[in-house]
């Protein structure tokens, strides 16, 4: 990588790790700064100001975490092993530098800054498009095929998410979210004795 996209790269992964760990509210040039091991000055050789570089930043770990979700999840057909692979998926992204506390962190934001606000809801878009690719992979070849609204489940699936992650944001309760995986479970199982579909399953 070239020295000018490697400095902004490291722009960009230090802004949302500071989003994620001071939030919104201590998220300075300074602060990143402190957070990347570089002068204040350097974002503003890269980026007219701290908002263009939220947007950037928030641009580059949604393109990041879409490519890595597209990677594991783009070949499920059933509902059990999608369901499994998002689960591991969940909980890499709660292992990473912050790319969840960020996001919430710039849903936060938005509410005075249109530039944030316009990307954002470019990131809702393009995760309800890859949810409603997953959740047409899942009714192809069935009998529901042409009747599943696979657009609209996956913006809800998406909403849902987010509405769930808003409340893990204020108290830091994550218990939420592995109760919806073991809510949904069983109906995994029973979309795939519907469709006529096995789950990849160690053993098998």
């Amino acid at each position: 990588m070239a020295p000018r996209a490697e400095a902004r790269k490291r722009l960009l992964e230090a802004t949302i790790r500071t989003l994620a760990v001071e939030g919104y509210g201590g998220t300075t040039a300074r602060s990143i700064a402190k957070t990347g091991g570089f002068a204040p000055g350097v974002i503003y050789y890269h980026f007219e100001d701290l908002e263009a570089l939220l947007v950037a930043a928030l641009r580059h770990t949604s393109q990041a975490r879409m490519a890595r979700y597209e990677d594991v999840l783009g070949s499920c057909t059933d509902a059990t092993e999608l369901l499994s692979r998002l689960r591991e998926m969940y909980a890499e992204d709660l292992r990473d530098q912050g790319h969840i506390d960020a996001v919430q962190e710039l849903f936060t934001a938005s509410a005075t800054s249109p530039r944030l606000r316009e990307e954002l809801l470019s990131h809702v878009e393009s995760w309800s498009g890859f949810a409603a690719a997953a959740v047409q992979r899942l009714v192809d070849g069935t009998t529901l095929e042409r009747l599943v609204p696979s657009r609209e489940l996956g913006m809800i699936a998406v909403a849902m998410f987010l509405g769930v992650q808003t409340l893990t944001h204020l108290d830091g309760d994550r218990s939420r979210i592995e109760s919806l995986f073991g809510t949904a479970e069983p109906a995994a199982v029973l979309w795939d004795t519907f469709a006529g579909r096995r789950s990849s399953t160690p053993g098998d």
